[in-house]
C-alpha cells in the first residue's frame, strides 16, 4: 500500500498522523510512504518556505483567476507554492510506477494488489495515478482533495473511496475563497461534487449518487456503476487526517474529529476489493 502526504509533509508527518504503520505491523501489508519533492529541489524543504508536493495536474490545469490579490501566481486555483518558473514539474506518476516496480522486485507482491490513498495533495496525485496508470493500482482511497486532472481517462475502473470534512477550511464543500498558510495567498476552489461527479464519469459510474448512510455525523453516498464509488462526509471534520493525530492548526484547517478513523475505514476498504477479486488488471 502507497500512501501519500499532503503539501510539506514527510513520511516522519504520516507515521505520527494516521498510524499505518502500526496498522500494517498489526495487518502484515508492506507499506510504502514516498516524499515529493520540493518546488526548489536545489535548497533543503522547509514546510513555509520550500513544501514538497506532488505533481497532481494542479499547476498545470488551474488559470489564474482574479481574486483580491492582484500576484497572478497567487490567484490561481492551486495550492502549490510558488514553483520556480525555470524548473520542469516532475513527473511523478512515473516515480510512482517505479516505486511499485520497486516493491514487486523487493517483495515479490502481486502488482494486482497495490493501493493507494493520500491526504490533500497527496490525494490529488492519487486521482492522477490513478487516471494516468490505472492497470497499476487495484483500488485508490483519496482524503480531502481534489482531482485536478480534466479530463481523467483511466484505462479501466478504479474503485474509490473518498472521504471530506463538512467543515474542511480549506477544501470548503461548496467551493468558495479559501487563504492558505503559504505566503497567506486567497484562492479559489471548485465544489467538491465537481470532483465527485468528474470522476464518477471517468469510471463509468452514475453522476448522482445514492444515499447509503446519514446520521448527522457521517453521511456516505454510493456512486452506482462497475465498481464502488463511494463518498464519505464528516460533518465536524476540518482539513485532517480523520481520527488522526491533529498536527494541523485547526484555524487553518477546521476543527479535527474522531467520528471516523479513516485508516481502519480504508482498510477494510482495500481488503473488500482484494476479497471481491476487482483489483488491478494483469501488467
Amino acid at each position: 500500500m502507497i500512501f501519500l502526504t499532503g503539501t510539506g509533509g514527510t513520511a516522519e508527518w504520516a507515521n505520527r498522523e494516521t498510524g499505518w504503520s502500526e496498522l500494517a505491523r498489526r495487518e502484515g501489508f508492506a507499506l510504502a510512504v514516498p516524499e515529493a519533492l520540493p518546488p526548489d529541489p536545489t535548497k533543503p524543504p522547509s514546510f513555509l518556505a520550500n513544501p514538497q508536493r506532488w505533481n497532481d495536474a494542479s499547476e498545470a490545469n488551474n488559470k489564474p483567476q482574479t481574486t483580491e490579490d492582484s500576484d497572478a501566481e497567487s490567484s490561481s486555483n492551486s495550492d502549490a507554492p510558488f514553483a520556480p518558473r525555470s524548473l520542469a514539474l516532475p513527473n511523478d506518476v512515473r516515480f510512482l510506477t517505479a516505486v511499485m516496480d520497486d516493491a514487486i522486485i523487493r517483495l515479490r507482491t502481486d502488482v494486482r494488489n497495490i493501493f493507494v490513498t493520500g491526504f490533500s495533495n497527496g490525494a490529488g496525485m492519487t486521482f492522477r495515478l490513478a487516471a494516468e496508470a490505472a492497470n497499476r493500482v487495484a483500488a485508490i482511497a483519496p482524503v480531502a482533495g481534489y482531482c485536478w486532472v480534466r479530463d481523467p481517462r483511466p484505462a479501466r475502473p478504479v474503485p474509490t473511496l473518498y472521504t471530506v470534512g463538512a467543515r474542511d477550511l480549506l477544501l470548503p464543500l461548496r467551493g468558495g475563497d479559501v487563504r492558505l498558510p503559504w505566503r497567506n495567498r486567497l484562492v479559489r476552489r471548485p465544489p467538491i461534487t465537481d470532483t465527485l461527479e468528474r470522476w464518477a464519469r471517468a469510471i463509468g459510474c452514475a453522476e448522482a449518487p445514492v444515499l447509503q448512510q446519514d446520521d448527522q455525523t457521517v453521511r456516505v453516498d454510493r456512486y452506482p456503476g462497475p465498481v464502488v464509488f463511494d463518498a464519505v462526509t464528516v460533518e465536524d471534520l476540518g482539513h485532517h487526517w480523520p481520527g488522526g493525530g491533529t498536527q494541523l492548526n485547526p484555524r487553518v484547517a477546521g476543527p479535527p474529529s474522531n467520528a471516523v478513523n479513516a485508516t481502519e475505514m480504508i482498510w477494510a476498504f482495500f481488503k473488500s476489493v482484494m476479497n471481491t477479486g476487482a483489483g488491478a488488471a494483469p501488467l
